[in-house]
């Protein structure tokens, strides 16, 4: 299993930064950034507004709202880093998806992808799942999705993969 610590290492959060969840289902990580950054703003956007009803109840000092990865509802270049965990292959126009969070970060932002490897089992257990609820899982190699991200603006700063997941952690050019 990928170590949480690495995440945090690559993410780096920290007190007076703007930090944005993207696909932020229940909220749980962007609860832990916001006390692992100590008095950063974490902002946690979910499509699902149920979920979004939750994160409010159970955790409001996070700042969350109803949006896809598609569509940011935030100006230009407002947040210092975002990220996303085991989200991306829900996106459903991952290359508009990128250059939005391109466009949200400011120029040097880190964006960290936390994601599963399509060959593992978790991955074909999660295309199983999705063909079964009708929901196409846009997986990528990890090689893959850093050729995307560097069309879309982004420079990779560091990869590593361990088992069923890797992380990704870019910087907006």
């Amino acid at each position: 299993m990928m170590s949480s610590s690495l995440f945090f290492q690559m993410l780096a959060p920290a007190g007076g930064e703007r930090i944005l969840d993207i696909g932020a289902g229940e909220g749980k990580v962007a609860d832990r950034v916001m006390k692992a950054a100590g008095g950063a703003e974490v902002y946690a956007v979910e499509p699902d507004e149920k979920r979004v009803a939750s994160i409010k109840k159970e955790f409001p000092s996070l700042r969350s709202s109803v949006g896809g990865a598609e569509s940011l509802p935030f100006d230009d270049s407002y947040f210092d880093k975002a990220y996303t965990t085991m989200a991306l292959h829900h996106f459903a126009d991952l290359d508009m998806a990128l250059r939005e969070i391109a466009r949200v970060l400011k120029p040097g932002g880190s964006f960290v992808i936390l994601e599963v490897e399509p060959s593992s089992g978790l991955g074909r257990l999660f295309r199983l799942f999705g063909r079964v609820i009708g929901e196409h899982m846009g997986m990528l190699t990890r090689e893959q999705l850093q050729g995307r991200l560097e069309q879309a603006g982004f420079r990779v700063v560091r990869s590593s993969g361990e088992g069923s997941r890797y992380l990704v952690h870019a910087s907006r050019t």
